[in-house]
């Protein structure tokens, strides 16, 4: 698969100067690609319930299959871009240099694995939900916490106390009591008003490209102050096994952790 266009979704809502800075730090990439912007500081400059519906307005909002998200405290470089690219054009369903911070996937994903949970309220959760999901579906991604991130300051748009209003919805999700075996317990939400602006047409050229789990790249520099941990910490052991359970109760084994 070659990638000729896609869009930079500029994440950033309060400050011009940071969006025009990230913009210049990547414009020299206008000569290797067709690039559109698409600035949530023109689009939607208030505080959304949660990350994952700005994610989703940001993916709906682009006019491009190949997507990549970028938060306003990310410093990114035209490798960085380059880089993503590289991976998606052979087989990453989904790379990601800062986890969600800046990310880079193709429409074609979420027509398979469903829009980002919108039920995690503000913020939290949906970077390791998203990765689970992945694992669920068999598909590989490259996760490293490659790219410079700067901590010095915070936007007063982000105001999500941590994980506190999130959490309870990760808890009903998963059930990780057991140390052998994590249950998914709740169903991807249908968003119907997302789907009108995706055209669900499947791309296969895009799909049949995708590598298998077990060819993923995990948890790259997370050893960075801040990192935190990287959402496939837990699918990395050799030991528990990921379900999906069903409205019946009926628990369907999808795949054993490598």
């Amino acid at each position: 698969m070659k990638i000729n266009e896609f869009t930079i979704c500029l994440h950033c809502g309060s400050s011009r100067d940071i969006v025009d800075k990230q913009i210049n730090d990547l414009k020299s990439l206008e000569s290797e690609y067709k690039i559109y912007w698409n600035k949530r500081i023109d689009r939607y400059p208030l505080i959304y319930p949660s990350y994952s519906q700005m994610i989703n307005h940001s993916i709906v909002t682009s006019p491009t299959e190949i997507v990549i998200l970028m938060n306003d405290r990310i410093k990114p470089k035209p490798e960085d871009i380059r880089k993503m690219i590289n991976h998606l054009e052979n087989g990453f369903a989904c790379t990601g240099l800062w986890g969600v911070a800046l990310i880079a996937f193709s429409k074609e994903l979420v027509r398979t694995i469903g829009w980002w949970d919108e039920r995690f309220i503000q913020g939290g959760w949906e970077d390791r939900d998203w990765t689970w999901r992945l694992r669920l579906a068999d598909l590989a991604i490259y996760e490293s916490c490659e790219a410079e991130y700067d901590f010095s300051w915070r936007s007063p748009l982000n105001h999500a106390p941590g994980c506190t209003f999130s959490t309870p919805h990760w808890q009903r999700k998963y059930d990780t009591k057991n140390h052998d075996v994590i249950y998914k317990r709740l169903k991807e939400e249908k968003y119907q008003h997302w789907d009108l602006s995706l055209w669900n047409i499947p791309k296969e050229d895009i799909s049949k490209t995708w590598k298998k789990w077990n060819e993923s790249i995990l948890a790259l520099e997370y050893n960075k102050p801040n990192a935190g941990p990287a959402s496939s910490k837990l699918l990395k052991s050799d030991n528990v096994t990921l379900w999906d359970s069903f409205d019946t109760g009926h628990y369907r084994k999808i795949i054993e952790r490598y």
